[in-house]
């Protein structure tokens, strides 16, 4: 009997060195002796094969940087294709691919880094001698894609985007940014689908120009194949070195950005585009400072007219004997100011059409944020009535609409945003609000009204960084019509529901989606709302542009209070004549009032 216990002691020790065992090897993955098979593909200025055939890029720098600190010996495997890549990683051919674009598609078959490396975006390009000004251009022409890429046909990229838009566009496909830009060279294609760094880095090699038409931002990082054991110890080092790296502004990080992308500070994500869109709006400042500095010019040179011709009448009065003299004199001056009249005029002119042609601008980018927003007759497929009042108060509204279909769960969501501003700016925002909400719905697959402005607040930080301090109101609405429920979540903006005449208010969470870059690193919660529906119900969506408008009479602003009181007469009437009452409301209010702000009112009947 004793031999028996002292067998089972036995075993049970070698079963816990065993186990010990197994630690200490599965621990050394990623340990000194540890060799690393990583791939890259041609995608420069992240990871390419210089004329040498050595392998440099962005890419290259950090991970050469992150394995020295681990003491890990890398073994590189380059194939061109992106697609070969891929499968080379699926297949187990390599332990780590670099510059990946991340999607939820992806995640099925690989592993991703934490930590964001960059942001890159497609962009469409064309050749030198063309030019390419709105997606709705590339109707009936040849556009050279990458096979596979997510810029091509991700779920927001080219192919999807102009189906929705219905334009018929014949797509070359290829294996490589190379052969596309190959192409477009060659003018055997219209148009050829890049992502924007790559573009940017060959443009004059290919003799190529970006144009307007971009799509898809994407996270970049690292990919591994899906459940493999080192995998955990590998992302492990690599985000604890690239968080590192990113919070340091004087990082070898940056000093890698610098030297290939051009940068001296900061990680992509939309920078570029807003970089751009930032442009359009220096000019339209500098359009508004010259005709400001040609308005003082021409009063300066009528006040010295003015001057000029009292002094000749007083001359003329006091000293008419010398009159003969002096006539050649008056005729002198009498041709400068002919002349400067000229000159004048001219200088009108040229303000008239730098003015025509702002506005002709700005009124092109109205057509490009109604395009982008959702038609009402696709509302009116999913909400029986309501109805809708946007009166921007420039060509162009910082106040957006959004409405989506949610499959998953027979859901219709609709929200009511107010952007920072108006105008020019406050477009720009919507179109990253609008982008942003329909990537969290049909990407990210977040169905619940406060978890969505949870998500949507992050990204706008994410996108816009700490250099920015805009953002934007919400309300939030999503009905469940089949079980008579509403889920509400507001930042800064509340739901009005009008029941037998009463008027309810179901207020959001006090903060707004972005706004100061103090709050940069919080990550914010707002409440989802349920609320049972009853037939009748009516529910109000406002921007705060309707109560905060001045009157004429009284000059003070209209409040919420009025609005509410506003909606308990009317809330009998159908729902055309509630817009005409609201509309007409806001007119009398105003007077000879400029409007203040944009204004966006949204109406719905629970039938």
């Amino acid at each position: 009997m004793k031999f028996y216990y002292l067998l089972i002691i036995l075993f049970i020790l070698n079963i816990h060195l065993f186990a010990q065992q197994e630690s200490e090897i599965n621990g050394k993955e990623t340990s000194e002796n540890f060799t690393l098979k990583v791939g890259l593909y041609e995608s420069k200025p992240l990871t390419f094969k210089d004329v040498d055939n050595g392998f440099k890029g962005m890419y290259m720098d950090l991970i050469e940087h992150i394995a020295q600190l681990n003491k890990w010996q890398l073994k590189f495997s380059y194939e061109p294709s992106m697609e070969k890549s891929l499968d080379n990683l699926k297949n187990g051919k390599i332990d780590l691919l670099l510059s990946v674009g991340h999607s939820e598609e992806r995640e099925k078959f690989f592993d991703f880094s934490k930590e964001i490396v960059l942001t890159n975006w497609g962009e469409i390009f064309v050749h030198q001698d063309t030019n390419l000004r709105s997606i709705l251009s590339l109707e009936n022409m040849k556009v050279a894609v990458v096979k596979g890429n997510v810029y091509y046909d991700g779920s927001h990229g080219l192919k999807n985007t102009a189906e929705q838009f219905k334009i018929n566009i014949k797509y070359i496909e290829t294996s490589s940014f190379k052969e596309v830009l190959n192409l477009v060279q060659q003018k055997k294609v219209d148009a050829g689908l890049v992502s924007v760094l790559y573009g940017d880095m060959h443009k004059n090699e290919y003799k190529i120009k970006g144009t307007p038409i971009v799509f898809n931002p994407i996270e970049m990082r690292f990919a591994m194949k899906k459940g493999e054991k080192k995998n955990q110890n590998i992302i492990k080092a690599i985000d604890k070195e690239m968080k590192k790296l990113i919070a340091d502004q004087n990082s070898f990080y940056y000093q890698s950005q610098a030297k290939w992308l051009n940068r001296t500070a900061g990680t992509i994500t939309y920078k570029y585009l807003l970089w751009g869109l930032a442009a359009i709006g220096i000019v339209a400042v500098l359009f508004l400072v010259l005709s400001f500095i040609l308005r003082q010019q021409v009063q300066k040179r009528t006040k010295e007219l003015v001057i000029k011709n009292a002094e000749i009448l007083a001359f003329n009065e006091n000293l008419e004997q010398k009159v003969r003299e002096r006539t050649s004199e008056v005729m002198k001056q009498k041709q400068e100011i002919e002349s400067k009249n000229i000159t004048l005029e001219h200088q009108k002119k040229e303000l008239e059409v730098m003015n025509k042609h702002m506005k002709d601008s700005i009124t092109y980018a109205r057509n490009i944020q109604e395009a982008i927003l959702p038609e009402e007759r696709k509302i009116a497929n999913y909400l029986q009535e309501y109805f809708m009042l946007s009166r921007p108060r420039d060509i162009v509204s910082g106040d957006f609409h959004w409405f989506a279909f949610n499959e998953r769960n027979n859901q219709s969501l609709i929200s009511v945003a107010d952007c920072t501003g108006h105008g020019v700016p406050g477009a720009f925002m919507s179109m990253l609000g609008k982008s942003a909400l329909d990537y969290i719905m049909f990407e990210k697959k977040k169905d619940k009204p406060g978890e969505i402005l949870s998500v949507l607040q992050d990204d706008v930080y994410r996108a816009l960084g700490t250099n920015a301090k805009d953002g934007m109101d919400i309300a939030l609405c999503s009905f469940d019509f089949e079980n008579k429920k509403l889920y509400f979540a507001g930042a800064q903006s509340h739901l009005y529901l009008v029941r037998n005449g009463d008027v309810y208010v179901i207020k959001g969470n006090k903060y707004p989606i972005g706004g100061s870059v103090k709050y940069y690193n919080e990550h914010r919660i707002y409440e989802t709302h349920t609320i049972d529906l009853q037939p009748n119900d009516l529910l109000y969506m406002t921007s705060d542009g309707y109560p905060d408008q001045f009157g004429t009479a009284e000059n003070i602003k209209y409040t919420t209070k009025r609005f509410r009181e506003l909606l308990q007469e009317i809330y009998k009437l159908d729902l055309n004549q509630q817009k005409e009452k609201i509309l007409q409301a806001h007119l009398e209010w105003r007077g000879e009032q400029k409007q203040l702000d944009d204004v966006l009112v949204i109406g719905i009947k629970v039938v």
